[in-house]
């Protein structure tokens, strides 16, 4: 202060204090763009999983589809036999007849979703119309709720009726062996039903075309479903380019 160099080493010190601020407004710039570009890397591993992941869906998708198509042309086949539009044998009609008591359902692969919400990196995902998207497809109840008609349909009204109307087994003596849920029904006294009972009985008509109406319900949901995979693949695509 004597030397009346108090301005100059304010100067200096008013400079220490700028480079050190700009230091470390560097240093956070620095790690916000690691920050960022660790989140970047993540999301794209997982939106990869994702991708994975419902393509995993769509093949089985795609497999229930062509099942419920098979079922759908069996029973058909055999409403036209009991409607005498064709004339075929039980062993034959029962070819296709043994479909009365199929039943299908789609589990999607949840883990990659579930893990993202549970950690909360779901954030990392921006591109909020494939993040509702997401939530909409592994939320949707439309294809369920025909999956649960169907299994419950089959398991509580046809099965239980089949088994006390006629023999479920429809196999000769000559594969009877140790496996006893195979016999000859010849040796018991409660005889098979034969291709007239069957056409006579309404239940079975009607069973018949109420898992059609079934089984087409829970194609056309999936079909739908197939879409909404397809869109969000093409949203997964676009935003890791």
């Amino acid at each position: 202060m004597s030397e009346n160099k108090t301005g100059k080493y304010l100067k200096y010190a008013i400079g220490e204090i700028i480079l050190v601020v700009i230091g470390i407004l560097i240093a956070l710039s620095i790690n916000t763009w690691n920050e960022n570009n660790k989140n970047k890397k993540e999301a794209s591993f997982q939106l990869l999983k994702l991708r994975d992941n419902l393509k995993a869906d769509k093949a089985q998708l795609n497999s229930a589809v062509s099942n419920d198509s098979l079922y759908i042309e069996n029973l058909i086949f055999c409403i036209k036999v009991l409607s005498n539009k064709i004339e075929v044998s039980k062993e034959e009609f029962f070819d296709s007849f043994q479909f009365m008591s199929a039943t299908m359902s789609f589990n999607p692969i949840r883990g990659t979703f579930e893990g993202l919400v549970s950690s909360s990196k779901i954030e990392l995902i921006k591109d909020q119309n494939l993040l509702e998207g997401l939530f909409s497809y592994y939320n949707a109840n439309v294809y369920t709720s025909w999956d649960s008609a169907l299994k419950n349909y089959s398991r509580n009204v046809i099965m239980p009726y089949l088994l006390d109307f006629d023999h479920v087994s429809n196999v000769t003596a000559a594969n009877e062996g140790d496996d006893f849920t195979q016999f000859d029904t010849s040796n018991f006294s409660v005889p098979r039903k034969t291709m007239d009972d069957y056409k006579n009985n309404l239940f079975v008509l009607n069973g018949l075309r109420k898992k059609i109406q079934l089984f087409e319900g829970q194609k056309m949901a999936y079909l739908e479903l197939l879409k909404v995979i397809d869109a969000l693949i093409e949203n997964i695509n676009n935003e890791l380019k």
